[in-house]
């Protein structure tokens, strides 16, 4: 049976680059899936799913590890090799495996991080199956520091205490960070290639927020995978001074796009963040976002209680 006799199931997604260290255990985390419920035994994997690997002109070897499992797994993954780096020019390399993605759902994973359940795919459409309304779930992570040999959780424990699963839903989202890519497996039925022409500072929270707006998630209680903390992830190690101006680039422009009363509260509580800080923003900054605040809350108290700490620092 071919993947053009049986529809692709599971489109798994990854972006690499120079992720030399860690991509093999992110396709040996990828291959040891098992087949969801839907799935007629004895069908091979590539029938139900399909690995779109994009290399973004990677230069440490990735490559050639790519190459090395595509030329074993030619009928599940189809690799894409990028000349020159798009991610540094701004394109929003997520859309390479998207628009060629065949699957109802599609599973995302960067090629620095990788699945340790071989039934988490299993899992995850099978609730997806059972519940239409659903448009995205997740599951539980932990984050590996290499430097340190550290694993420690992600901040879901708080928001399950003693559920088995959790909805997600945007206000919650916007209030923790509980949701994380490499978990992530979203209905391509209610998923719009044209978000991303929305915003200039596209990520990965655009798409849930958007996913969330349209249908339900759902937080599961397994855990799936490893998030690797290390100095050539792309958000992991940034400096501070870079990851507040990104924090407040992303935060503003997916407030001016959506006038949404949880977008604005995280638009909020992502200016108080920075007027909060110690480092970098100069005071004439920090008091040009104390009044942003207040023209969006219209709170006195708040406002005079900015500027009376702004002025003791």
């Amino acid at each position: 049976m071919s993947n053009n006799q049986l529809n692709i199931i599971v489109s798994i997604c990854c972006i690499t680059y120079n992720h030399a260290p860690f991509i093999r255990k992110a396709l040996d985390g990828f291959l040891m899936q098992q087949a969801p419920s839907c799935v007629p035994q004895g069908v091979k994997m590539s029938d139900w799913c399909e690995i779109l690997i994009h290399d973004d002109c990677s230069t440490d070897g990735t490559k050639e590890i790519v190459k090395e499992y595509a030329a074993r797994y030619p009928d599940l993954i189809f690799p894409l090799y990028e000349e020159e780096n798009k991610y540094s020019k701004g394109v929003k390399v997520d859309f390479y495996n998207y628009n060629r993605a065949k699957g109802k759902y599609i599973a995302y994973c960067e090629g620095d991080d990788y699945w340790t359940e071989p039934r988490k795919l299993q899992w995850q459409v099978d609730f997806m199956e059972a519940h239409s309304e659903y448009s995205v779930c997740f599951h539980r992570i932990k984050h590996h520091n290499i430097y340190t040999n550290v694993y420690t959780d992600d901040n879901c424990g708080n928001l399950l205490k003693d559920k088995e699963e959790v909805d997600i839903v945007n206000e919650i989202f916007f209030k923790g960070w509980y949701t994380q890519p490499l978990s992530m497996l979203f209905r391509m039925s209610m998923f719009d290639l044209h978000w991303k022409d929305m915003y200039k500072y596209y990520r990965d929270m655009h798409e849930i927020y958007h996913l969330l707006t349209i249908g339900k998630g759902r937080l599961l209680p397994f855990y799936g995978g490893i998030h690797i903390i290390h100095r050539g992830g792309i958000a992991s190690m940034i400096s501070r001074e870079l990851n507040f101006k990104n924090a407040y680039d992303i935060a503003t422009e997916l407030y001016e796009v959506n006038k949404d009363p949880n977008v604005q509260e995280y638009y909020v509580a992502t200016l108080q963040w920075i007027v909060d800080s110690n480092h970098f923003i100069s005071k004439v900054k920090k008091l040009s976002y104390i009044f942003r605040i207040f023209t969006i809350n219209h709170s006195v108290k708040h406002l005079v209680r900015n500027i009376r700490r702004l002025l003791k620092k």
